[in-house]
């Protein structure tokens, strides 16, 4: 492993351990200790040209197989009705002592959009959105277990199964917004960052203003743990054709920059 991929892979593993996380407890499901997870000896290879949930469910694995307090038993476990029907897919099937545990995982990005109408909350691609996310959550991936039991694997399926979740992410409220945004079950400390569109930053920003570009990857790693390591410069283009995350300086907030025609043209 190079030396950057080690730093990486280091990074997402302490941010899975410290980031707020964006939703705490739910009816449905309580978030997941992480006081069971545990850095493994030997920093695994992640891959970090995937998707970024399939990089931090990646990294996630590592940390569960590194502790000796819980057993990963299956991870993307499928749930099919026939070979053409699938039903729904558990993110990870972790034993705890004589528990057994769902644990779904997420990270998410919304920023808070005044309209008309009110305050939406759609991620950097719009047709995504906090309401979704959180209805499909408590709706649909959380209760999988109880509602297709007899499609789980036989060895599971006289199981007490509890649904167990760690969403993190960031809330992005509006340079001009007066309060912050609050919506429904987001955890009070969660991780909180601001955005503007591109022909806002020469307003926004001094003149002299240093900006440091976030890869994807390492979107959802606090900007603490980023002080040591080296980030590309960033200067506003002339045009962008989508959302990218900056630090501005020293600055400890993240700042998301988007398009003129963010959202209508991200659905």
């Amino acid at each position: 492993m190079n030396s950057e991929a080690s730093e990486i892979s280091h990074l997402l593993l302490k941010s899975l351990l410290q980031a707020p996380l964006l939703i705490g407890d739910l009816p449905q499901a309580s978030s997941f200790s992480r006081s069971l997870l545990e850095s493994p000896l030997e920093l695994p290879l992640l891959n970090c040209q995937q998707k970024l949930g399939h990089l931090y469910e990646d990294a996630l694995a590592a940390l569960l197989r590194s502790s000796p307090k819980v057993n990963l038993l299956a991870q993307n476990l499928q749930i099919q009705k026939d070979i053409h029907t699938t039903l729904g897919e558990l993110d990870f099937l972790i034993q705890q002592n004589s528990k057994v545990i769902h644990l779904e995982l997420a990270t998410k990005f919304y920023l808070a959009v005044e309209t008309s109408e009110g305050i939406i909350l759609p991620g950097p691609d719009a047709r995504d959105s906090y309401e979704r996310k959180l209805t499909r959550l408590q709706e649909h991936q959380l209760s999988l277990t109880v509602r297709h039991r007899e499609y789980l694997p036989a060895a599971y399926r006289e199981l007490t199964i509890h649904p167990q979740q760690l969403i993190y992410g960031c809330l992005f409220d509006h340079i001009d917004a007066e309060t912050l945004s609050a919506p429904a079950l987001v955890a009070p400390d969660c991780r909180r960052g601001r955005w503007l569109y591109l022909h806002e930053c020469a307003a926004y920003f001094p003149s002299d203003t240093h900006f440091k570009m976030i890869p994807k990857s390492l979107w959802p790693v606090p900007f603490p743990l980023l002080q040591n390591h080296p980030l590309p410069p960033w200067s506003p283009p002339e045009t962008l054709e989508r959302i990218v995350m900056i630090q501005s300086h020293s600055d400890p907030t993240p700042y998301f920059i988007a398009p003129p025609t963010y959202p209508d043209s991200h659905f």
